[in-house]
């Protein structure tokens, strides 16, 4: 806000930083995109020779498990944004098909916000002013799937652990998961696994071993969590048009 006070020549300078500053995190997501593989492969291939079809299994049930919750989550959004948007699911689904395209392509939040912007403001008819304020900031602190994952990833350890989960640290690991997620950047899931997951497993006390195999395998998972983010933020953009309007 008091940027766009400034003189033209100043003003023009700050937002061509933040431009560029925001061109270049998406060469790092591609760069990370790009070696993602190599990683995976390496990691999978010490768990493959250690603990054989065995953990095969294991690993197919924790990445079901977060697919299963993404996706929750991701249909929970459609009826949410009908009834406090009054937005036709048809109408939504149409709005929020490209993004969630980009979403699957790039599991970047971030490398999703200029097909939220086009599909809010012409299918869904969200105006500029509230899209160009509720959508990046939507995309900085509203990842809706963050709080559910990490704790889901977090009660998959202590399952393989036989570690028990009682009421508080439940509750403990709830709040920090939640708080958490505000902290954490919209780009793919490996450049932020650990800050997400590490910090609910030290407040739940479980065991941190675990987690490097874990993210050798979050590319899918990663991509269903950001489906559901880059939903949930249209629909949010399109509730809080309808409030404006009231």
């Amino acid at each position: 806000f008091a940027v766009a006070r400034l003189p033209d020549a100043q003003r023009l300078a700050l937002t061509g930083f933040f431009e560029a500053l925001a061109e270049t995190m998406l060469v790092i997501v591609h760069w990370v995109l790009w070696a993602a593989p190599l990683g995976v492969f390496v990691l999978a291939l010490g768990v493959g020779l250690r603990g054989g079809l065995g953990a095969a299994g294991g690993i197919l049930h924790y990445v079901l498990l977060l697919c299963a919750v993404s996706l929750l989550l991701t249909l929970a959004t459609y009826p949410c944004a009908v009834w406090a948007g009054r937005v036709a699911l048809a109408r939504f689904a149409r709005g929020v098909a490209p993004a969630q395209a980009v979403a699957f392509s790039t599991q970047s939040s971030l490398a999703s916000l200029p097909a939220m912007l086009t599909g809010a403001r012409e299918t869904l008819g969200v105006s500029a002013r509230v899209s160009s304020i509720v959508l990046p900031l939507a995309v900085t602190l509203f990842r809706v799937s963050s709080p559910a994952v990490n704790l889901a990833v977090v009660l998959f350890v202590a399952h393989v652990y036989a570690v028990p989960v009682g009421p508080g640290v439940l509750a403990a690991g709830m709040i920090v998961a939640l708080v958490n997620s505000l902290s954490s950047a919209g780009l793919p899931g490996q450049t932020s696994f650990f800050t997400g997951t590490v910090p609910v497993a030290l407040a739940m006390g479980m065991p941190l071993e675990l987690l490097a195999l874990l993210l050798a395998v979050d590319v899918v998972p990663d991509i269903f969590r950001t489906l559901a983010n880059v939903t949930a933020d249209v629909a949010v953009a399109s509730i809080v048009e309808r409030m404006e309007g009231g």
